[in-house]
């Protein structure tokens, strides 16, 4: 059952992240805060991050490797991601990214969530360390939209 409650975790953030983002307006989430955070770096990061994580889980159930350039530190594309790109567009590439993650977890088994993995953490580990980073990125853009 804990499966279930971190599948549910998993779209429960991409849900709460597209209602605080996306119906504000683009000059809204371009806003700097002193340290020259805004919204929408706060959310490339997640949809970065989530394309790196969606990667290296699909390395740990299938064995394929993860591609050379990810590996360097390049960025993960889906292929339609662009400089002009607004924050809701960034939104939906994360949800896309996410929706793969989500189908992956979706098919572990138990033994799967808990095999133990090279570097020494499981699948279920890697999940909830994934999800505790997401949910600093979530706090951080409370922060930025001043909300409570």
């Amino acid at each position: 059952m804990a499966e279930h409650d971190t599948i549910n975790g998993l779209i429960a953030l991409y849900r709460d992240l597209n209602a605080r983002v996306r119906g504000l307006p683009e000059e809204r989430l371009l806003i700097k805060d002193g340290k020259g955070e805004s919204v929408r770096h706060v959310v490339t990061r997640l949809r970065d991050n989530e394309m790196h994580f969606s990667q290296a889980l699909k390395e740990a159930i299938s064995g394929v490797p993860i591609p050379e350039a990810l590996v360097h530190g390049h960025h993960p594309v889906i292929g339609t991601e662009s400089e002009s790109d607004t924050t809701a567009i960034i939104l939906s590439q994360f949800g896309t990214a996410r929706e793969s993650t989500l189908a992956m977890v979706r098919t572990l088994t138990t033994e799967d969530w808990d095999r133990i993995e090279e570097g020494g953490e499981s699948i279920r580990v890697r999940i909830k360390e994934h999800m505790t980073r997401n949910n600093r990125s979530m706090e951080q853009i409370v922060g930025l939209l001043g909300s409570p």
